[in-house]
């Protein structure tokens, strides 16, 4: 499927006409979709491996053995991150492959590969940190990428000194790896990466979250960066060509902390952005949400505009504010990761302020600063003398839901909510700790601390997500969850469908494994994981070092293109 993206102006236009030809509910009505009489079906998709267990890394003689969630575009190409475990040998890269019969993985960019041009210290890739986005519908792919200094060079006083330790990496089609974004803006020569509208030249210090990539080559990403002593933060974009360091265009603005809150009420005053966060785009428009408080917000929400310098940004939803469709609250949150395909719209939301306790453990794995943070240094972390282990609990919102927003007809649905589920959010210990410095061994480059995150991802109205269903006990731990994938189709009003949960039998998703062999122990989706009629999902069977994983594809057929 390839949709026609309506230019920002008509967007404005079509939004007014349409709105006043969709009917509307009556005052008393909410538009859910799964009712809690209803029994959810089982969604009977016939599955391919994309990479399992069983497939060798290409150029090694390792195989696969841990993914992250993959994206894929309308032609089926899936991409993802995936590294091999069990041996003393180490292999971590960024992949894609075609879902015709006989088609080969194919190496995007992996560790120990020099880092392309600007590069004159052949230094090469120490780690991917976040899963790669493939632009709808061509195989333009994008990833950061972690290293140690790229670029050596002598200041003014002859002292010579070293910069670019992470960056913005695509591969546009089937040509090499290029830069895309990197902290080399204040470098004589690369002054296209600065941060735009700054002088003197001001170079990024990360880029955090995943960048996201169009079908022309542009980049459009979450930057932050460090202005007389503030730290800021901003969306921005840069258009890319095939030749070294990704062309001569220079990084363009969106929006950033010194942009005004558009959706501000009357006798607010000036009230700028606190956080942005990773954006989506689908033909000339991004999508992203920003706010004025990341952990409170009171102002804010989520924005659309065309891809071009300083647009005007119009509100999709907003802190606050009721949603067209829906007779419910205004929203008192709103999630980070959105999926748009140019037309339709999936987020998290919750609204309301009640909520219940959740208990999150300090992580066993990972970068060990962070690790040892929690343990015991971080001022919210509390012992357990029951386990010897640190925790901390959050307060999650109980009024809290997947939803679809058509942008065409000025409509929100409720695709799901925690009448038939217990919980949307899945919580991850990220970002810098104290004394880690920005040198591209972090992940995101911001303070350490929980962040929960929803998945979902939409195509044509029809959305897909992760849910979790599961009782609390009183150390507000989950008994037993059971985690799934599930399929709604916003415009049939429709029931939800099981794609998987935790607990089936593996091999109802891999072909390869045989009947009862390995349950299915962790499922992943991502915003750009349902594109077209394709369907890709990352899962596990028993665990990481002796079960079975691996990176799955399925079409999945609306019941519109029936009609």
């Amino acid at each position: 499927m390839r949709r026609e993206i309506l230019k920002l102006s008509a967007l404005l236009l079509a939004t007014v006409l349409l709105s006043q030809l969709v009917p509307r509910s009556s005052a008393n009505d909410v538009t859910t979709i799964a009712k809690p009489e209803e029994k959810a079906q089982f969604a009977t998709l016939e599955w391919k491996v994309i990479a399992n267990n069983g497939t060798y890394i290409p150029n090694t003689d390792l195989n696969f053995g841990s993914y992250g969630q993959p994206a894929v575009n309308t032609r089926g190409v899936v991409t993802f991150r995936a590294r091999s475990v069990g041996s003393s040998e180490r292999e971590t890269g960024i992949y894609m492959r075609e879902p015709k019969k006989g088609a080969t993985i194919q190496v995007v960019g992996n560790i120990n590969a020099v880092v392309p041009f600007p590069n004159n210290l052949n230094t090469e890739f120490t780690e991917f940190p976040s899963i790669p986005r493939i632009a709808m519908n061509v195989d333009n792919v994008a990833t950061r990428g972690n290293h140690q200094p790229v670029y050596r060079y002598f200041l003014p006083d002859e002292t010579e000194t070293r910069a670019g330790t992470t960056g913005i990496y695509a591969k546009l089609g089937r040509n090499p790896f290029l830069t895309g974004a990197s902290k080399l803006g204040n470098v004589p020569g690369f002054e296209f990466y600065a941060v735009p509208g700054i002088s003197p030249r001001l170079q990024f210090d990360v880029f955090p979250g995943s960048p996201a990539i169009t079908d022309d080559g542009t980049i459009v990403f979450k930057g932050n960066y460090t202005e007389t002593g503030i730290g800021k933060t901003g969306v921005f974009y840069r258009r890319l060509v095939n030749i070294p360091a990704g062309g001569p265009y220079s990084v363009e603005l969106i929006a950033n902390s010194d942009t005004e809150i558009p959706n501000t009420p009357p006798g607010a005053g000036i009230i700028k952005f606190g956080s942005t966060a990773p954006p989506s785009v689908a033909g000339n428009q991004v999508v992203f949400v920003g706010l004025d408080n990341e952990e409170n917000p009171s102002y804010g929400g989520i924005y659309i505009a065309s891809i071009q310098p300083n647009p005007t940004l119009i509100t999709l939803a907003g802190i606050g504010a009721e949603l067209p469709g829906l007779q419910i609250p205004g929203l008192t949150r709103i999630g980070e990761g959105l999926s748009f395909d140019g037309r339709y719209l999936a987020f998290w939301g919750a609204w309301g302020n009640d909520t219940k306790t959740i208990r999150l453990y300090c992580p066993e794995e990972g970068n060990a600063q962070r690790r040892a943070y929690c343990n015991g240094i971080d001022p919210n972390s509390v012992f357990d003398p029951t386990t010897g282990k640190w925790y901390q609990e959050k307060q999650v919102p109980v009024n809290q839901g997947i939803f679809v927003y058509d942008v065409n007809a000025n409509w929100a649905f409720l695709a799901a909510d925690l009448t038939n589920f217990d919980d949307f959010t899945y919580w991850n210990y990220s970002g810098m700790a104290p004394g880690e410095g920005h040198d591209g061994s972090n992940e995101e480059g911001e303070p350490v601390r929980w962040r929960g995150t929803a998945f979902m991802s939409v195509s044509d109205g029809l959305v897909v997500f992760k849910a979790r269903t599961g009782d609390l006990n009183d150390q507000n731990l989950y008994v037993n969850p059971v985690d799934g994938i599930y399929l709604v189709d916003v415009t049939q009003n429709s029931a939800r469908q099981v794609i998987f949960e935790t607990g089936m039998d593996g091999a109802d998703l891999d072909p390869t494994l045989l009947p009862g062999e390995f349950p299915i122990t962790n499922l992943g989706i991502e915003r750009e994981g349902f594109r077209g009629r394709y369907l890709s999902i990352a899962a596990t069977m028993g665990d990481e070092e002796t079960g079975w994983g691996g990176i799955y594809l399925a079409t999945v057929e609306s019941k519109k293109a029936k009609h």
